[in-house]
């Protein structure tokens, strides 16, 4: 365990030793937290399964879907047909727009193309739908199949009812040491986990997701914090042979000990000299 020293610190007749905590579970299925995470695994299209994907697909589903699949689902879930489809209208959504064709009688979604590995550039058509089927039938699965992550994540966020929803990443110490993914919490949660008083509720969770982060970052990069608390216990060893001379000596008994926390090793200890109410000899 000495290899997961961080720090030590001797406070009158104790001894405070900070190690790492690498047996921690991750927060988002060990804690309650106030949102739900979701990520990736490096380099793979499919959810981690440390992330809250249960919270998307229930708990009889899996995490073989994307952060992609995740958002499909959550907009199937929170956003109208008619608010997404007043959405494109409107152009809300840059690089995308709703024309009407009257000699045709059909609606048609477009896309703007200005990649430079296309030949023609300028709006191209996604699909047609005529009036009435548009207002008739439901399309929210079509308007959203070919939008980009941070297009969905905009339409969550801009439509979504009863919904709050960010992106968020957390970087390590070493090169590729980076992930990011999105954090949603409902209307509905937040009353749950945090507070029944539900006014501004979507200013007070986007603090609250900033903080979780920083328990996730911790978590992915190592860096949970365990104590021991250990008191010196004196002693005497006495000899028969009388020649011999009484040796005084002490030992290292611990008295209290915990982990799991998301700290810096100074904090840890501050916190456990407070718990303790140690001070230093006189």
């Amino acid at each position: 365990m000495d290899n997961l020293l961080i720090e030590t610190k001797e406070i009158g007749s104790h001894r405070i030793k900070i190690y790492y905590d690498i047996n921690a579970g991750c927060p988002c299925t060990d804690c309650d937290m106030a949102a739900c995470y979701l990520w990736e695994y490096d380099r793979i299209a499919c959810l981690s399964d440390a992330c809250n994907w249960e919270r998307v697909f229930g708990k009889y589903g899996d995490n073989h879907h994307s952060l992609i699949d995740a958002l499909h689902q959550l907009i199937s879930e929170h956003v109208k047909w008619k608010d997404l489809l007043n959405y494109f209208k409107k152009g809300k959504l840059n690089g995308y727009c709703m024309r009407y064709d009257r000699s045709a009688n059909m609606w048609y979604l477009e896309w703007y193309n200005d990649s430079r590995y296309t030949e023609h550039k300028g709006y191209q058509e996604i699909l047609s739908i005529s009036p009435s089927d548009l207002h008739t039938y439901d399309y929210t699965g079509e308007f959203v199949e070919y939008l980009e992550y941070d297009e969905l994540v905009q339409v969550l966020s801009d439509l979504g009812k009863d919904i709050f929803v960010k992106k968020w990443s957390t970087r390590g110490y070493s090169q590729g040491d980076y992930v990011e993914g999105f954090a949603f919490c409902t209307k509905e949660r937040y009353a749950e986990m945090v507070d029944t008083d539900t006014t501004d509720w979507k200013t007070k969770i986007d603090t609250l997701i900033d903080n979780e982060v920083e328990c996730i970052g911790m978590w992915m990069w190592g860096d949970i914090k365990s104590f021991v608390l250990e008191k010196k216990v004196e002693y005497t060893k006495k000899y028969h042979d009388k020649e011999r001379e009484d040796e005084k000596g002490f030992d290292w008994e611990e008295v209290d000990s915990c982990c799991g926390y998301y700290m810096e090793a100074d904090e840890l200890i501050e916190e456990v000299i407070s718990r303790h109410q140690l001070k230093e000899a006189v």
